[in-house]
């Protein structure tokens, strides 16, 4: 079988540019310096370096190391750090503005209507709808936008489908590349990491694991990231289902922490209800780790049943799949092998939103 590769994007090529009088100012705006997969795709840029590009990171929420809970609830709600994003954006003469989830949409939108010379950019990141603000705000941005930019072809095809295919570009999701684990053998082991949120599917991932569990008792499930909701239901779900010598809530975990833990584990098991591009499931696969996995977003144009993944339909079919390949080490192996495979010729963020802001800014100018 034949996996159609997520990404057809080249790597920026730094010595072919045109020239230009001035370096271009680009700023990108999310709502928070969070753990989410898209802030941790951004913080990637903070560091890159271009000799034609100004590229800065700005947040909407600005908020200290040491604010009180109720502080950030504050902040969360308020429209003043609105407003003051708009402010910033101005100020600094930007030419470019990227917009990433709901509320940097109403920034992009304000600062379009006051400052019309800047560029909006809009960033997707989902394939559906978060809820009816993300609805209203971010069609009513796009016609503002100059360009549409998602992380994966689901997140437009599926949430967008009527846009014109000439302004939309999809970004690669890859912030780094991973270090495939040593081969070990095969085991009733599984981790997963995330924001721990309704999105995700827990319950879900918790029901399919009680299943393992009747067959394999010292199964384990180590579960990372910090509470965004229902981590308290969560494990009061796994107290019911008597799995709490089983499966381990670790909450936040330093990258160092986290590969410790992937690499005693076999399976990477996510059960999400919708999803983007969904960044931990390439990175489990770059440390080859088998996917176990909903079909949601984009996960089916990479994630492949039998191939280099295990696609969820129903928790009898898919205990039966783990049950084949832990009882099946050459299967299991060639399933790994080729989850790692998957991503060795995609591009990174970093270069493919370069090759993006290249070609908008400077194209654009020759052009013009």
């Amino acid at each position: 079988m034949i996996m159609k590769r997520p990404f057809a994007l080249k790597s920026v090529d730094m010595t072919d540019r045109r020239s230009f009088d001035q370096v271009k100012k680009i700023i990108h705006l999310v709502p928070r310096n969070g753990i989410g997969g898209v802030e941790t795709a951004v913080r990637s840029m903070e560091k890159v370096k271009h000799d034609r590009i100004d590229f800065k990171v700005d947040y909407i929420i600005q908020m200290v190391a040491n604010a009180s809970p109720w502080q950030k609830w504050v902040a969360f709600i308020s429209p003043l750090p609105l407003f003051r994003a708009v402010r910033r954006v101005i100020s600094k003469d930007a030419d470019v503005l990227i917009v990433s989830l709901w509320r940097s949409v109403i920034v992009g939108i304000l600062v379009k209507c006051l400052s019309p010379k800047i560029r909006l950019v809009v960033f997707i990141h989902n394939a559906t709808d978060v809820h009816w603000l993300d609805f209203i705000f971010t069609r009513l941005a796009i016609n503002f936008a100059v360009e549409v930019w998602a992380d994966s072809n689901a997140s437009l095809s599926q949430r967008f489908p009527y846009l014109d295919c000439e302004r939309c570009k999809v970004i690669s999701f890859i912030t780094r590349r991973f270090e495939a684990f040593p081969t070990t053998k095969a085991s009733p082991s599984f981790i997963f990491w995330g924001r721990i949120n309704a999105q995700k599917g827990l319950d879900h991932a918790l029901r399919i694991f009680a299943e393992v569990v009747k067959h394999y008792p010292d199964a384990r499930f180590w579960i990372i990231g910090p509470d965004d909701g229902v981590l308290q239901t969560t494990q009061q779900l796994s107290k019911s289902m008597h799995l709490t010598d089983n499966v381990f809530f670790l909450g936040p975990a330093t990258r160092a922490k986290l590969e410790e833990h992937a690499q005693k584990a076999t399976f990477y098991l996510q059960t999400s209800l919708y999803e983007g591009m969904a960044m931990s499931v390439v990175e489990a696969m770059q440390m080859g780790l088998v996917p176990i996995v909903t079909p949601v977003g984009e996960i089916p144009s990479y994630c492949s049943h039998s191939f280099n993944a295990l696609i969820v339909k129903s928790e009898k079919q898919i205990i039966e799949n783990v049950r084949d390949l832990l009882n099946s080490e050459n299967r299991y192996e060639i399933l790994r092998k080729n989850a790692i495979t998957t991503w060795n010729d995609s591009p990174l963020y970093a270069e493919s939103v370069l090759q993006a802001c290249e070609k908008l800014l400077f194209d654009h100018d020759a052009t013009a």
